[in-house]
């Protein structure tokens, strides 16, 4: 009872949130399994109704039925069965769910991959407006890496994300965080800071404008905001190729 009192709360928030992930453009019909990675600290949801809007805006973006509604039930048999070691601590929950429902939740501890450097590369083929399950043209970018830990994904001239992370640049004289405006995809952690004020939107975060910028930031629903900062010359160049 206690469960479904809370889920009910959960979906009248995230009505709230719905117009943060409602796509511009009409996604591939290629599509057929999407996902959603939730962060669990000491196993509370950080965000929730954030996730649920952004589940229902893909859900009406792909024209399936509202498959968030099936939630409750599959989280509560789920989380019931969680592991033992992801009860406490920071664990990744993964939801993947197609047009007929809920495929699978699954739960696994989560420690976050070291960023020192970012490589610049052009992606401007790069069409990930839905959180899919197939990521091979991102990880076709990641492959380009060339020695850096990660890439910084650039289309029609204007930052985009990492292979995994939104990000945030630190303007100097503005004393301000922007985040492009354009990412390849809006993030739930994103559109929380958003919604804060912490960060601000962009629409021309574009390569000639970098000497304005001193840090960077990426951050995604399991990096704390300020937990992976760089300085702008961990950027480094596109490689020839």
């Amino acid at each position: 009872q206690n469960s479904s009192l809370m889920f009910d709360q959960l979906f009248q928030e995230s009505l709230i949130y719905l117009p943060d992930f409602q796509a511009n453009a009409a996604p591939s019909s290629l599509i057929c399994e999407l996902v959603e990675s939730l962060c669990l600290i000491d196993g509370e949801v950080l965000r929730w109704p954030f996730h649920l809007a952004r589940m229902q805006a893909a859900c009406q973006a792909l024209v399936w039925r509202d498959v968030s509604k099936e939630l409750p039930k599959h989280w509560a048999t789920a989380s019931a069965q969680m592991p033992e070691d992801c009860r406490q601590g920071r664990t990744m929950a993964r939801i993947v769910y197609g047009a007929e429902g809920i495929r699978s939740i699954t739960f696994r501890s989560y420690s976050p991959r070291l960023v020192r450097s970012l490589r610049l590369v052009e992606a401007n083929h790069v069409d990930y407006a839905l959180k899919s399950t197939n990521r091979r043209a991102i990880m076709e970018c990641f492959d380009q890496r060339n020695g850096c830990d990660d890439v910084l994904m650039v289309r029609d001239k204007c930052f985009t994300d990492t292979s995994i992370a939104n990000i945030a640049l630190w303007h100097e004289q503005h004393r301000r965080w922007y985040t492009p405006a354009r990412p390849l995809l809006r993030g739930t952690h994103r559109a929380f800071l958003l919604r804060t004020g912490t960060i601000f939107e962009d629409s021309a975060l574009t390569l000639d404008r970098l000497s304005e910028f001193s840090r960077i930031r990426l951050f995604n629903a399991m990096l704390a905001w300020g937990e992976i900062e760089l300085p702008m010359v961990a950027l480094l160049p596109f490689t020839a190729h």
